[in-house]
């Protein structure tokens, strides 16, 4: 099955033994040896699961799961703990402090595999993110425009980005190409939102070539300015070079350009906001 995997473990051992079996059912694994380079990738990559060592060399296992479950961007994401001994205390801990899951070494790496499985399947069929690129989806969206309502005196933007042209690139380069593309619109976007080491933004995809994030209003410029020029490096690796020299796809005899962003906006100060319909509708005014 598809599914981005992140390892924070500093066990070399165990770490190639979950790259390996992780990797044989299909999932794209990445590995980090210390928490500080496990956050940094989490917020920049953002995986759907989240494999932490509670010994790692720099912090414990357990206060690494603690900062991604209160951090909004990584909140949704499936954390397990994989601990030394099966200690129930420790066990509890974990799981009061945010992990979903909870493995004792030495560990079946079938097991973790079928676990980290288990609980994608899950969050895919309850609508928690998007089975294509990863990220947050209609149900978590929709929370965190309930928490921007609650703030009308707030600081935020709210921004939609919607990538244009995505038809015709279906058309021409098909299905597996299409989902690549859209999974690199998300990557240039989290590391565009980490630039600048903030903890709280949003980072969302609801569907319709539409990602929709939420951020400080005072970062907007800057963020768009990054993100326009990150999207333009990511698009050229998507379609061949004849496309990329002649600037347009051709269909059926037609001309058709290649993939583009709109980025809308809106802030507190565009309120007042009284409900999520409104929202919608101003940002797509």
């Amino acid at each position: 099955m598809d599914g981005r995997v992140l390892v924070i473990e500093d066990n070399e051992g165990n770490c190639q033994v979950l790259q390996k079996y992780l990797g044989a059912v299909g999932m794209q694994v990445e590995a980090a040896k210390c928490g500080a380079e496990g956050l940094s990738l989490a917020m920049r990559h953002l995986p759907q699961a989240i494999i932490v060592s509670t010994t790692l060399p720099d912090m414990s296992g357990s206060a690494v799961v603690e900062q991604l479950h209160t951090r909004t961007r990584t909140r949704h994401i499936f954390l397990m703990l994989l601990a030394d001994t099966d200690v129930h205390r420790e066990r509890l801990n974990a799981l009061d402090i945010g992990a979903d899951d909870f493995i004792a070494s030495p560990f079946d790496p079938d097991e973790v595999v079928l676990r980290v499985r288990n609980a994608l399947r899950r969050v895919d069929s309850s609508n928690l993110t998007d089975p294509i690129t990863g990220l947050p989806a209609s149900k978590l969206i929709r929370e965190q425009l309930l928490r921007v309502l609650q703030e009308p005196e707030g600081e935020w933007a709210l921004l939609r980005m919607h990538v244009r042209g995505l038809k015709a690139f279906h058309e021409s380069y098909g299905f597996q190409a299409t989902s690549d593309f859209l999974r690199g619109v998300g990557r240039v976007l989290a590391v565009a939102l980490s630039a600048d080491d903030v903890l709280d933004d949003f980072l969302g995809y609801s569907g319709n070539d539409d990602f929709i994030i939420v951020t400080h209003r005072e970062r907007v410029a800057s963020l768009e300015a990054e993100v326009k020029a990150q999207f333009e490096q990511e698009v050229e690796t998507h379609y061949g070079s004849t496309d990329r020299q002649r600037g347009f796809i051709l269909i059926d005899e037609q001309r058709c350009p290649l993939a583009s962003l709109r980025i809308q906006c809106i802030t507190s100060q565009d309120g007042p906001f009284y409900d999520i319909r409104s929202l919608s509708e101003a940002l797509a005014g």
